[in-house]
């Protein structure tokens, strides 16, 4: 029974990050549309068959706004890894089909989709390396914590401080509470690297600081004030 109200945690969890993560992955795969037109091109794809790509997958995202019955998008996203494997939109395609799984609970199917996507294009892309981070996410939400933290211990110039971060909350969900706290502090030191303030590594880093006795040499907030 505690296992089976772990997995619902865990799955919930798993939800509202992908929620709440959403709008960059439109945003990230915008940007790599733009990116990949003129390597669609070098790759042989005629202007119209890179055009009928782009529709299937405009429908697909108009079904996933519209909300309701998911089949016809999973249909969609089957006929862009079928007809137009070869071209970034069949990867786009997977990977909205991934969410849809996460969505409905099916953690097994958005795995399946995320690896098709990894294997359809370069794995240290940008886009490459979201796959990977949303990929160790269900992997995580799975029990697969091993294959998780390996994918999370490549590290990604792209999104260092999103990979410190699922390795601290990876760490933090098993129990783990000294090892998550130094990956979100790694993570938090990176955003400052980067010139940015993440509030929620922020107060993730001060809560489990006031559970754990201090470190020598490390002052906390309580100890400063």
């Amino acid at each position: 029974m505690a296992d089976h109200m772990q997995d619902e945690a865990d799955l919930e969890a798993l939800k509202r990050w992908w929620d709440e993560n959403g709008k960059g992955l439109v945003a990230a795969v915008v940007v790599a549309v733009l990116g990949t037109v003129g390597w669609q091109q070098y790759q042989g794809f005629s202007a119209s068959k890179a055009e009928a790509a782009s529709d299937v997958y405009a429908s697909m995202l108009a079904i996933q706004l519209e909300g309701g019955d998911t089949e016809p998008l999973q249909a969609l996203a089957a006929q862009l890894k079928d007809e137009y494997g070869g071209s970034s939109y069949a990867r786009f395609g997977a990977m909205l089909e991934a969410r849809i799984a996460v969505e409905a609970g099916d953690l097994a199917a958005a795995e399946s989709a995320l690896r098709w996507s990894l294997s359809a294009g370069d794995t240290r892309s940008d886009i490459g390396q979201l796959i990977q981070l949303r990929l160790a996410r269900v992997l995580a939400a799975q029990g697969k914590e091993p294959e998780a933290l390996a994918i999370l211990a490549q590290g990604s110039e792209a999104y260092p401080v999103a990979f410190a971060q699922a390795e601290g909350d990876i760490h933090l969900a098993a129990g783990r509470t000294d090892e998550a706290l130094t990956a979100y502090r790694d993570g938090r030191d990176l955003a400052a690297e980067l010139g940015q303030y993440s509030a929620v590594l922020d107060n993730k880093v001060r809560t489990l600081e006031t559970r754990l006795p201090a470190s020598p040499g490390i002052v906390t907030p309580e100890d400063a004030s």
